[in-house]
């Protein structure tokens, strides 16, 4: 029922470093962050100045961010030489630790696409629901001074907040005849990829596409279903990717419930008014300049110097170097921990194959602006 429970036990330790010291930081086209940097300080813009950036302020106040933000409009499009000058002048690097040191987990995602129709007909029959009016959540930021960015999901029974439906119960009609459904899909395995995800490209039956965003969640804990697989022996070490998952649902589709079910985490969306996928920052993402990161340790907004390896496109199993500048712009359930992150690749079938084959160790440094370091 708790947002970010685990992150207390993780600790963030950031020791300064010069842009030198970043590996590969000159071999990037900075350009592309600098349009993902503008989208967050968009956001930034509608805070007052001495709002708080991240949980329990650790990016500092939402006025030390305007420099930086202000430069960066100024960049022109396209060119990559001003976005390094601009990114060095009004940001200071740090390297990221936690607990365990300075390597954590990276791993990709992308925007899943949904098959569906507005009516329930033929092979379309799984809902897709939008959030009940009875969902409630509570910011413990509200109430302590060290939340960690921990959140409460539930609802009110008898003036007390107890848990929200688990996605067995909602599965088998807990949320029924309340006029929840959005639209219904004709594969419960791609709901249940768009649920981790928390965005989805629907292309409807009537030739139209919709977006959709989160909305909310049960607040239940999250179970990865790779997980689950794995340990029921189901997948061997290496098979845990979406694309293993997904062959073993297509070879096992009478077992997709109760495997499903042991992950009681459930997924709510709202059809957006945007096209693209949504972060919980509330910016459009973008492919390979947005990560999702814990919040309890970095602020949305952050710019990271990611050190990791990727797939290669077309050479499954292979994998090389990775380095590239992205803005923290999103969250995930599965995403805890100081060194912690799952970089956005798009929404295009490149995308899914890339992101859902990538996860391996990585580094990251955070820049922050200087004002915040000093």
């Amino acid at each position: 029922m708790i947002e970010g429970a685990g992150a207390p036990h993780d600790a963030l330790a950031l020791s300064p470093v010069a842009f030198g010291d970043l590996p590969g930081w000159t071999d990037d086209d900075l350009a592309g962050a600098v349009a993902s940097f503008l989208r967050s300080c968009a956001k930034l813009a509608e805070l007052p100045d001495d709002a708080p950036v991240g949980a329990d302020g650790h990016g500092g106040k939402a006025r030390q961010w305007r420099k930086a933000c202000r430069a960066a409009a100024k960049v022109a499009a396209g060119d990559p030489a001003a976005a390094r000058t601009m990114f060095e002048a009004e940001f200071v690097p740090y390297q990221a630790a936690g607990t365990g040191g300075p390597t954590g987990k990276l791993t990709g995602y992308y925007v899943a696409e949904l098959h569906a129709s507005r009516t329930r007909h033929g092979k379309f029959q799984t809902p897709v629901l939008g959030r009940p009016d009875d969902l409630a959540m509570v910011d413990l930021a509200s109430y302590l001074k060290d939340a960690h960015g921990r959140r409460i999901w539930g609802r009110f029974e008898h003036g007390e907040l107890v848990p929200y439906y688990t996605r067995a119960e909602i599965r088998k009609g807990a949320l029924a005849h309340r006029g929840l459904e959005l639209m219904y899909v004709d594969d419960p395995v791609d709901l249940l990829f768009a649920q981790i995800e928390g965005s989805a490209k629907a292309s409807l039956d009537d030739g139209t596409v919709a977006w959709l965003e989160f909305a909310g969640k049960n607040g239940r804990a999250y179970r990865g279903v790779g997980g689950i697989l794995r340990g029921g022996g189901y997948l061997k070490r290496g098979e845990g990717t979406m694309q293993g998952i997904r062959a073993w649902f297509h070879d096992h589709p009478g077992r997709f419930d109760a495997i499903a079910d042991q992950d009681a985490s459930y997924v709510f969306f709202s059809v957006s008014s945007q096209a693209g996928a949504i972060g919980s920052q509330r910016t459009v993402l973008t492919a390979q300049r947005s990560m999702a990161v814990d919040r309890a340790f970095i602020a949305m907004s952050t710019p990271i110097w990611v050190e990791t390896q990727a797939p290669v496109p077309g050479h499954k199993g292979v994998t090389a170097l990775w380095h590239h500048l992205l803005i923290a712009q999103d969250t995930g359930a599965g995403i805890l921990g100081a060194v912690r992150g799952d970089i956005y690749w798009g929404d295009d079938a490149a995308a899914a194959e890339l992101g859902g084959r990538m996860g391996g160790p990585g580094k990251y440094w955070v820049l922050l602006p200087r004002g915040v370091a000093n």
